[in-house]
């Protein structure tokens, strides 16, 4: 008799402390003493207790790495390839942990944030190690990080006692704000506030921009990203060799592409025909179209409701004007556009990401 340990690994996993009788049965297996004569000459990667067998504690640990002691964007996608995707792995603990002295960019925090919801809310238990860089943890709190993040989330060597973005909320030249965007008590004054602190640190000039993008986005997320945990929307002034501000919007719902594909058969049969929807290049192609053509919505163009479809494109003509790069991550990939001269001068594409649900946008507006 052949015995697939991953199998009965798989068995143990859902079942722990099953005899060698019982997991016999759930295999169809006739022969039980076989199978334990087996089990007992192939223990490796199991525990036995008693007669019970059960698999070892296992953990799907995520190593966040950078090149420096900034962990950007790319260092976090390229520290989640390489441990793995957390939200597909088979592994029910999963622990993130936080390089030495390591500073991190907001963008890279904010997907941090959100993957480590996600997992709380798929039931996984999951922990953020700050052992090694108390500082990060520090700057995170004041950020309002752990506000945010589910509370079923432990944090090491311990969560902070009190909010230190609550406290100081304001009196930070530098660290500007993040709010949550909560669908069941849904804030509408949220895009207004941001605007005003936008504006205060870049100038009243981008007042309508930052308002419309705010507005645009934040109303996404209220009508089309059924998120089923709150999202939320955070801005960082950075003062360093050329000052900026890195705002990102961020749900854990439907993507942008899920929701054009709903009823693009129905509002956009053409498109529907030429598109193998099955595929993440018509994700990347519509997510692209919505963007920069703008004109696709769930909910169709027609011409009594010519405003929709419009919204993504709005952000992004206002982005072209101050000649911001926009970042938009999807589950599986990655848009990045450039704009030079208030024109579109680059879209890049990174494919294959691990699994994070939902929509994260990003923007960088450089105020020299």
């Amino acid at each position: 008799m052949m015995l697939d340990k991953e199998k009965i690994k798989n068995i143990l996993r859902k079942s722990p402390g099953l005899t060698g009788r019982q997991i016999s049965k759930i295999l169809g297996v006739e022969d039980k003493s076989a199978l334990n004569k087996i089990l007992y000459a192939n223990s490796d990667g199991l525990i036995q207790k008693g007669w019970k067998w059960y698999v070892p504690d296992e953990c799907h640990i995520f190593d966040l790495t950078g090149k420096s002691n900034w962990v950007s964007e790319h260092d976090f996608e390229n520290s989640l390839k390489i441990a793995g995707c957390l939200l597909s792995s088979e592994e029910d603990r999963c622990v993130i942990r936080f390089p030495k002295n390591c500073k991190i960019l907001l963008i890279a925090g904010a997907r941090v944030i959100a993957l480590a919801n996600q997992a709380a809310y798929l039931g996984k238990s999951i922990e953020l190690d700050f052992t090694n860089c108390q500082s990060t943890k520090n700057y995170l709190d004041r950020l309002g990080f752990f506000d945010h993040l589910n509370s079923d989330v432990a944090v090491l060597p311990a969560r902070p006692a009190g909010s230190k973005a609550k406290q100081y909320r304001g009196n930070s030249e530098s660290l500007v704000e993040i709010a949550s965007i909560n669908l069941e008590k849904f804030d509408y004054s949220l895009p207004k506030n941001l605007t005003k602190r936008f504006a205060f640190h870049a100038g009243e000039n981008y007042y309508q921009s930052a308002f419309t993008i705010f507005s645009e986005l934040i109303g996404n997320v209220q009508e089309h990203s059924e998120t089923p945990t709150p999202g939320f929307v955070a801005l960082q002034l950075y003062k360093g060799k050329r000052r900026h501000i890195q705002t990102v919007i961020s749900d854990s719902g439907l993507s942008i592409a899920l929701t054009l594909k709903r009823n693009l058969q129905m509002h956009y049969p053409n498109l529907f025909k030429e598109l193998e929807l099955s595929s993440v290049d018509a994700d990347i192609y519509l997510v692209s179209r919505a963007l920069t053509q703008g004109g696709l919505s769930q909910f169709g163009s027609h011409p009594d409701e010519a405003a929709r479809g419009l919204g993504l494109k709005r952000t992004q003509s206002h982005a072209a004007k101050y000649n911001a790069i926009v970042v938009v991550r999807q589950p599986e990939f990655e848009l990045k556009i450039k704009y030079r001269d208030g024109e579109l001068v680059d879209i890049s594409q990174k494919k294959g990401l691990c699994r994070i649900d939902g929509t994260q946008v990003c923007f960088d507006f450089y105020l020299d």
